[in-house]
Formats: structure tokens, C-alpha cells, sequence
């Protein structure tokens, strides 16, 4: 069961969340990333072998 939230801890949360949202903001607008801790991009997960590799593998393979 989760305990009462009082209403100062509920003002810190939202003044908290309101000064991430700026900073979250203000780095799309300058281009620079902001870090979030455990959110990792599939696309940073994914890391792909460029296709002149693979071209590479597959000539490789015939020249057997």
C-alpha cells in the first residue's frame, strides 16, 4: 500500500518536474541531448553494420 503523499512533497514533485521539462526543453531548442537515466534509444541499442560490410561478406562468400 502505497503511503499519503503530504502536500509539500507534492509541490516539490511538480516544481521538480516543471524544472525538467524547461531544461529537457532548452536542450532540443540548442541541440544538445539531455541524458535520462535508464531510457536507452532502440537506435543506440541497435548498432548496424554499414552495407559496404555486408556487400563485402556476401562477394567474399561467392568468391568460395
Amino acid at each position: 500500500m502505497q503511503r499519503k503523499i503530504s502536500k509539500e512533497e507534492i509541490e516539490r514533485n511538480n516544481k521538480n518536474q516543471k524544472i525538467r521539462s524547461r531544461t529537457a526543453k532548452a536542450a532540443r531548442r540548442s541541440g544538445k541531448p539531455v541524458k535520462r537515466e535508464g531510457k536507452v534509444s532502440k537506435s543506440m541499442v541497435k548498432t548496424k553494420t554499414p552495407r559496404s560490410q555486408k556487400k563485402l561478406a556476401t562477394i567474399r562468400k561467392q568468391r568460395r
